[in-house]
């Protein structure tokens, strides 16, 4: 009423306000040019291979005309008119070969749209009308017609101009190639390839340092390798028959028709097709490996956000057979199930160093999706084996905290590398270090003498409910259960209000007044509370996920009085703040935590007389060091790099054998055998829709968000598998030209060899073993200069991942291992 009550005016008032809208457009606009720049580079082999082709098709149709164009010139026509009839020729092929390639792209746009993986295609749920702006399409034009145009103009006029003799000899001379300049390109792109395959055996800054260098080299150095190389590897694979004779030239397979192996015409043309092969073969590996290790990455991502076949949050504490009888109910019948869950707790070292701790359970290997990259080594079962001990293992940065191998911070590249450190290692990497976890209970003692330890009342559900209910309802404002993400509401008053399960990551709450509010799993990762009055708050955090003050900036801010259960030492800035024990955080960091006492607002809950003891037992053990993980598969990755892992053993050690007995938990990671797809996603709804589940997730409602991706962005997998596509046809298509070429010019040849006496079989065989040694040397180079392409285009991919995860807000712990599907490969070859 204080303030509608009252008339203003213009002048009384002041509109503040974002423009949401246009900001997001701006950023779309930005981010989608991004994604255009990629996809440009990923279809420039195939650009590249189209114009070789176009390049090379023009030049041989010339030459098998040079005789006609000499005869022509003998009987009186002149250079103009010759080059007229050349060019139209050229103009009416390639106008007709660019409207066909026209529509057939439009075709394919949807196609390329659907593919959920590499070579695997699934109807999008999205209509997708393809068209081309006319700027597109002018461009596009003149880039190929217009481009073979120009070509053919000066190639036509290259060979008019030959002298008549010149015209009619079978071998035309030509300019020497600067066979420097090729090595200069290869020798670049080599650089880049062995900087990438150090990178990926662990070396931390590889060849080049500079990280604007190294960006510059992952873009450009796949392309310089290409070009150098194919120009290179073609003389190689031009010699194939001289190759080959070498090796099989006392055979029975020749020994009758080695006299008759001379080459292949002119050597010049060979060349040129052997390059060919080697950009196809080239193309053709490149896109299968890049392809299947996406569509690698986008399975293990999914596999590393749900865990394994589901994961289910129920709304009450559980044990496994309980987990597995419920779903049983849900769905209706028996099912072949295994659920685990992966408890957490806190671990103190001797310097007081606090860090999250989770803990691989017996038996986690028949459920958990587990992958080479996620433990210390490249052998899982070994890993998990040695977890069963009295051992742990550090994400980066909790071992660079602890100052242990593997984190960097002892200099050089030997501190670092994902190896299973043994007990005997020679170098002794593997350290013992003394952890303790401190027990904390709370005992309420009532007037009469007598004591409610808190563990107790929280296993009372209905008692802990009302004591909360009765808390909440003591809130002036509710602001509970909303998703608040990424608002700005600082300088706001929200004191005493219930922001219970609420989300508020990436919010803007500095200097706003939260004092006596309630936080039970609020979301405040990355949250911005610089400033703020946290006085007297209750947080408590969510059980098995991320502790919920990640990378929350909590400088200036009061936190005087917090109580609860939560972790100060994730937030990004603690700079000025001061601590729930009244500290300064820039003195001790918080690491003492929470208040040892409740806010004084809860003192109306209990009876007059009653107060609050809290007991400390601290429990020590000795662990072996085993070396850096990456994350556990269900388990959100954000702080699996501050955090360690232990096993059950080790776990059993700390908490005692009745809590791992007897342990319950909240959220639970399950595998189901033979349940898969739909079916899969249609238990998962069910679960969610039955009043004793919180909230439920399926391995294939997570890949369906991914398989689009490639591991990378959306539409990298229908663009790899365009150019696999294009360049095996292409591939294919130079193996008959080959053919084609080397019947046409010896002809005479061989109708001389058949005159003399040479048999149908063996000129049969004189052809094919041209032809074949040829083709076959051109496609083992081919596919080795495409393994080093697939090696340096996976640095100019971890580049644009980079910049994709930093514009999407998004990221993935899976690294792009590459994946090498030989049979594949061998498929295209034998074809």
């Amino acid at each position: 009423w204080e303030v509608s009550g009252k008339n203003y005016t213009s002048e009384n008032i002041e509109l503040y306000y974002f423009d949401i809208v246009g900001g997001t457009i701006t950023f779309l606009n930005i981010f989608l040019g991004l994604i255009q720049t990629f996809d440009y580079i990923i279809m420039i082999p195939i650009v590249v291979l189209s114009l070789a082709v176009l390049v090379y098709g023009l030049v041989l149709s010339l030459e098998q005309r040079r005789r006609e164009i000499s005869i022509h010139r003998v009987i009186g026509a002149d250079a103009k008119q010759l080059q007229g009839m050349v060019l139209l020729e050229l103009a009416v092929m390639a106008s007709v070969a660019w409207l066909g390639g026209y529509f057939l792209a439009l075709a394919a746009v949807p196609v390329v749209l659907s593919s959920v993986g590499f070579m695997v295609f699934s109807q999008s749920e999205f209509s997708v009308d393809p068209a081309l702006g006319l700027g597109s399409t002018m461009l596009t034009a003149f880039a190929t017609l217009g481009l073979a145009i120009i070509i053919g103009r000066g190639k036509a006029k290259e060979f008019i101009e030959l002298e008549i003799d010149e015209g009619v000899r079978k071998v035309r001379q030509v300019t020497k190639p600067k066979v420097w300049l090729h090595w200069l390109m290869f020798s670049i792109g080599m650089i880049a390839v062995v900087d990438t395959w150090l990178e990926m055996r662990g070396s931390e800054d590889g060849i080049v340092e500079n990280f604007f260098l190294e960006g510059l080299l992952g873009i450009f150095g796949p392309f310089l390798l290409w070009f150098g190389g194919a120009l290179l590897l073609g003389k190689i694979g031009a010699a194939g028959p001289r190759i080959m004779q070498f090796f099989f030239g006392r055979s029975p397979l020749l020994n009758d028709v080695k006299r008759g192996l001379k080459g292949s015409g002119s050597a010049e043309s060979v060349n040129r097709l052997a390059v060919i092969m080697l950009l196809t073969l080239s193309i053709v590996t490149l896109a299968a490996v890049q392809g299947y290790t996406g569509t690698m990455v986008d399975e293990r991502t999914a596999s590393s956000t749900v865990g394994s076949d589901l994961q289910i949050t129920m709304t009450d504490l559980s044990s496994a057979s309980q987990v597995e009888e419920l779903i049983e109910d849900v769905y209706g019948e028996q099912l072949p199930l295994l659920a685990t869950t992966v408890p957490n707790l806190i671990l103190s070292n001797d310097d007081g160093d606090t860090l999250q701790t989770w803990v691989i359970l017996d038996g986690s290997d028949e459920v958990l999706h587990w992958y080479e990259q996620s433990l210390p080594g490249d052998d899982v079962e070994k890993a998990l084996t040695a977890y069963q001990g009295m051992t742990f293992s550090a994400g980066f940065d909790s071992a660079y905290t602890l100052d242990l191998w593997g984190s960097g911070r002892r200099g050089g590249d030997s501190d670092s590398g994902d190896i299973l450190l043994a007990t005997d290692d020679f170098r002794e990497r593997s350290e013992l270090r003394n952890f303790t976890w401190d027990e904390i209970n709370f005992e309420i003692v009532q007037s009469d003498g007598l004591s409610l330890n808190v563990s107790m009342l929280i296993s009372n559900q209905s008692a802990l409910l009302g004591l909360m209910e009765n808390y909440s309802a003591m809130m002036e404002h509710d602001v509970s259960s909303l998703n608040l993400s990424g608002e700005n509401m600082s300088g706001r008053d929200y004191g005493r209000s219930d922001l219970s399960f609420s989300d508020l990551s990436m919010a803007d709450l500095s200097q706003a007044n939260l004092s006596e509010s309630l936080f039970v799993g609020t979301n405040l990762m990355g949250t911005n509370l610089s400033g703020a009055q946290l006085q007297n708050t209750i947080i408590v955090d969510s059980p098995f996920v991320p502790p919920s003050l990640t990378g929350a900036n909590l400088s200036g801010a009061n936190l005087s009085g917090a109580f609860g259960m939560f972790d100060l030492t994730v937030a990004a800035d603690l700079s000025g703040a001061i601590c729930p024990d009244n500290s300064a955080a820039d003195d001790t960091g918080c690491i003492s935590g929470s208040a040892l006492m409740p806010p004084p607002l809860t003192a109306v809950l209990f009876e007059s007389g009653t107060s609050i003891r809290m007991n400390s037992t601290l429990h020590n053990a000795t662990l072996r060091y085993l070396g850096v993980h990456q994350f556990i598969p269900g388990i959100p990755d954000d702080t699996m790099s501050q955090s360690l892992i232990i096993g059950q053993s080790a776990w059993r050690a700390f908490v005692g054998d009745d809590a791992v007995n007897n342990h319950t938990a909240y959220t639970w990671i399950i595998a189901v055998d033979g349940i898969k797809g739909e079916e899969l996603q249609a238990l998962r709804a069910n679960l969610e829709a039955d009043y004793r589940v919180s909230s439920a997730d399926d391995w294939s409602s997570a890949h369906e968000k991914v398989e689009r991706n490639g591991g990378l962005i959306f539409g990298t997998p229908g663009l790899l598998s365009l150019q696999f596509v294009v360049a095996s046809i292409a591939a294919i298509a130079s193996a008959f030209v080959f053919l084609s070429l080397v019947l046409n010019q010896r002809q005479k040849e061989l109708a001389v060899l058949q005159a003399i006496g040479a048999s149908p079989n063996q000129i049969i065989r004189l052809v094919l073993f041209e032809i074949l040694s040829i083709v076959v040397v051109s496609m083992f180079l081919g596919v080795i200069l495409g393994i080093g392409l697939a090696l340096s285009f996976n640095g100019m991919f971890e580049i644009f991942g980079f910049i994709f995860q930093i514009f999407g807000g998004s990221s993935t712990v899976i690294t792009r291992d590459l994946v090498w599907p030989w049979f594949e490969l061998s498929m295209v070859v034998l074809a």
